[in-house]
Formats: C-alpha cells, structure tokens, sequence
C-alpha cells in the first residue's frame, strides 16, 4: 500500500485494520446466522464479505499475492463472490423477497434462484481452472469431466463431492505452507490454503442445496415425472 501507491504509510496501516476488522464481522455475522441474531444479519455479512473481496481485488489485483499470478488471483475471487453470493440470495430468497436487492424477478423466486446457481456453478467450478496446468496430463483428464458435469449441473452430489476432493488434493500438495519455515512463501502458501478452504465450503453449499431448474439432474427428474 505504501510502496505501489504511495500512500502515508499511517493511511495504509489503517485501510488494512479496517479490512480485516470487516472481514471478521462479515464472518461473524455469517457463521453466528440464525442462532445469536435469527438470521437478521445474515445478508449483511454477505454484502461485508463481498464489498472485501472486491477491494481486494481492486487493489491487489495488479500485483497478486499468490503463486499463480494475477489471472489466478481474478479467478479466486470470482470463485469466492459466486460463494458469497449463492448464500446471499439463499438467504433472501428464504425470507420471501426476490433473490437480488434491486434486481426484478423474471417470473417468480425459483426462477431467479436458478439463474444466480447456474451462475455460481459456473464460478465455483472456475479454481479448477487455474491448478490444470499444475497436474500435468493424467490431472487434466481427471479433473475436466469432473469441472463440465459440475458446471452443468449433471449428477450434482456425485461431481460436487469429487470436485470438493480435488480441491482439497490440490490444497494439500500445492499449498502447504506448514512444510515452510519463516519465510514470505509461508505467508502467500497460507493466503491459498484458506481461501481455497473457503470456495470448498462455497461449493459444498451447492453440492447439499442442489444445483437448480436450469441444470440436467432437474431436465431428467422432469423427464422422469
């Protein structure tokens, strides 16, 4: 903050108290939900979180903090918003108002639910995307059916879970940072260890609420009845 921005380094000290101490409420009031506050702040903690990660975004984006670079940065957050916002619009949608603030319902809740899971399907399966090149081959292959059939909704418990447990493998091989010492590498290892714990928890989500209409396990239950 101080040497890319030039900004007082007393400003840069405070933006970052500020940063986490918001995270840590937008967490807060997440994980507490309706037990301490009867899921009166529910929303609240989302829009904290994603107000975070899109200054993060915005102003690390240009010199990522992790191992993968600037697109692998992008890619994460995107991963983490369609988290954030799958839970959001969960939330509102359980309280009977339409799934976005702002946004009309084309038709009714369901299907405005499906859209905005379609569209967090599609970000949550993008991580996948940025650790294919890391496996070689045999990971491509391995990984890319599992990646389509989640993005389109096909056997969703099934292709969630294995999903969930590439993402962990990955984790565990390429972001142990437990294996460093002291050192700036412990610290960005640290970074995507948790948050790829955060998309997992984004996807697993998904994978117990179920993928929506506009997905093919709904087009065959159709078909089916």
């Amino acid at each position: 903050m101080h040497y890319e921005y030039k900004l007082p380094e007393w400003l840069a000290g405070f933006l970052l108290i500020v940063t986490v101490l918001l995270s840590f409420v937008g967490s807060g009031l997440l994980i507490a939900q309706k037990h301490a506050f009867k899921g009166k702040y529910e929303a609240v903690g989302a829009y904290l979180l994603l107000g975070c990660v899109t200054y993060q975004q915005l102003v690390y984006g240009r010199h990522s903090p992790i191992g993968s670079g600037n697109l692998g940065f992008l890619v994460r957050n995107l991963c983490l918003a369609g988290a954030l916002l799958l839970f959001l619009a969960q939330s509102r949608i359980d309280e009977g108002r339409t799934a976005l603030p702002g946004v009309p319902d084309p038709g009714n809740s369901v299907t405005m639910q499906s859209y905005l899971k379609l569209a967090s399907r599609v970000l949550l399966v993008l991580l996948a995307m940025e650790f294919l090149t890391t496996m070689g081959w045999v990971g491509c292959v391995l990984t890319a059916p599992v990646v389509v059939a989640v993005a389109v909704g096909w056997y969703m418990t099934l292709s969630g879970t294995a999903l969930l447990v590439l993402y962990l493998v990955h984790n565990v091989l390429n972001s142990a940072f437990w294996s460093l010492g002291d050192s700036y590498m412990k610290d960005v290892l640290r970074y995507e260890w948790v948050q790829t714990i955060s998309i997992m928890g984004g996807l697993l989500m998904l994978v117990v609420n179920g993928p929506g209409e506009l997905s093919v396990d709904e087009r065959f239950r159709r078909k089916r009845f």
